[in-house]
């Protein structure tokens, strides 16, 4: 069963600031406070900011020996609610 971002994270052990430019690497332009906020249960992001999000998580993981794409991406995610 795929990891939720909430879950992906407590795994993949960064900082919120390291996912923070872990993202903004992959492209991605959530503010800090945003993201911070999304892990937190507090606030939404769009598909592309979770896809951007879950990305930068997975590579951490697969890169920490998880299977590939442990966290699910916002389309998987709406397909199994």
């Amino acid at each position: 069963m795929p990891l939720s971002l909430e879950a992906g994270f407590a795994l993949c052990e960064f900082s919120v600031e390291q996912l923070w430019a872990a993202q903004v690497a992959l492209g991605g332009n959530l503010s800090l406070s945003k993201l911070d906020a999304a892990l937190q249960g507090t606030g939404d992001l769009t598909e592309h900011d979770h896809d951007v999000v879950a990305q930068a998580l997975n590579e951490r993981l697969m890169d920490r020996g998880y299977p590939n794409h442990p966290v699910a991406y916002a389309s998987r995610t709406l397909r199994s609610d």
